[in-house]
């Protein structure tokens, strides 16, 4: 963080920061990520795990560094809880601020896994070598599924984000459609741009848009092991969809 232009970050939040200890090795913990965030005067961080909650882990940097905010969440797949409405209930009133739909055990990740994309490194390394129900947020008949409607009902009671995961861009949309229907608002799609072709098309992002969503545009795609993306390949994306997606 402190190579970056610090007055690019001043007010900032990053909505989304993996951190240690995790099952696969990150930059660093919630207390070192918080101390660089202070330091070019971020004014908070979401810390995530795909597997366990990071409530406890933020209560711990918010103690020892005052001068920013460390918000914790929890991501959605079978280890925290899967669509458990109760999952989301607890963690609620524990402090977590965000909640992540199914990521590595989503039906749709595991696909693209299977596909040879790079989120089959996290996928394959989460899974320990056994047998996973992947995920999806619809029925057999497309619908949205009973458990993931309360979900979002639990999220709009206590007023935390709720994010798509890595749920098939067809799932996100009948996502937003009952968002929309019920005036939720703090509704964000998780990286969109990571999933290249055949994920979320501009068409797909303007509906998601008119419903109230937030596209989250990921950074970490410029990473060796998450694909190598240029950064200014990620800029000439953002820039291409701006005016697609917003009008």
């Amino acid at each position: 963080m402190k190579m970056i232009d610090e007055k690019g970050l001043q007010g900032s939040i990053d909505m989304h920061v993996h951190v240690f200890p995790d099952y696969i090795p990150r930059y660093g913990d919630a207390l070192s990520l918080a101390q660089d965030a202070a330091s070019v005067g971020m004014r908070g961080l979401v810390i995530k795990s795909h597997l366990i909650h990071t409530i406890g882990s933020a209560f711990i940097a918010n103690q020892l560094v005052p001068e920013t905010t460390v918000f914790g969440s929890v991501t959605l797949n079978h280890p925290a809880g899967g669509l458990n409405p109760r999952t989301v209930i607890a963690n609620a009133k524990a402090g977590a601020k965000l909640i992540w739909l199914p990521t590595i055990d989503s039906a749709y990740g595991n696909r693209k896994a299977k596909e040879d994309h790079w989120i089959k490194n996290y996928n394959g390394g989460g899974n320990f070598n056994r047998e996973i129900e992947y995920m999806t947020i619809t029925d057999e008949k497309g619908e949205l599924k009973q458990e993931v409607r309360d979900i979002v009902d639990v999220c709009k009671e206590y007023k935390i984000c709720l994010c798509s995961g890595h749920v098939s861009p067809q799932e996100t949309l009948v996502l937003g459609e009952y968002v929309y229907e019920t005036g939720f608002t703090q509704f964000e799609v998780t990286h969109p741009n990571i999933w290249e072709e055949g994920g979320f098309t501009p068409e797909i992002m303007k509906k998601l848009v008119a419903m109230g969503a937030t596209m989250g545009v990921a950074y970490g795609c410029t990473m060796p092991h998450n694909g190598a993306v240029h950064p200014s390949v990620l800029v000439d994306t953002v820039n291409w969809w701006a005016p697609r997606i917003a009008s």
